[in-house]
């Protein structure tokens, strides 16, 4: 398997404003609150499409759901410590890595669909490119 640093940045990036977009523009409750997980997915999707065959896009999946989660989650611990203080930093972090463990599923997930969809395309030939 092989990890593709332009897949895993580029479904980071996309997860990343599409969850400030989601967060932004819908007001938060119990029923709104899973249609945060769409980003990862979009977000995955995108990194397992770039890269060719489930595997590869499971992993390049996983890992952009995963780093943005990761990048987030740091974020968020330091401004804990500056703000709510050290104990419930430490706390929430442990509760932050489990959903960031189980996070990464549906990423994965979506990067071994969009991996799978690239290699079931018609190759591209000298006739078609010029489209």
């Amino acid at each position: 398997m092989r990890i593709d640093r332009n897949a895993v940045l580029t479904g980071f990036a996309l997860a990343l404003v599409l969850g400030f977009v989601f967060a932004l523009f819908s007001d938060l409750t119990a029923t709104t609150t899973l249609y945060l997980i769409l980003p990862g997915l979009v977000g995955g999707f995108v990194a397992g499409y770039m890269v060719s065959g489930i595997g590869n896009g499971a992993l390049n999946g996983g890992l952009a759901t995963a780093v943005g989660g990761l990048i987030l989650l740091g974020v968020l611990a330091v401004f804990g410590v500056l703000f709510a203080g050290l104990v419930p930093t430490i706390g929430g972090l442990f509760v932050g890595l489990l959903v960031l463990a189980v996070n990464a599923i549906p990423g994965a997930l979506a990067g071994a669909l969009g991996g799978w969809l690239k290699d079931r395309r018609e190759p591209e030939t000298a006739a078609t490119a010029v489209r």
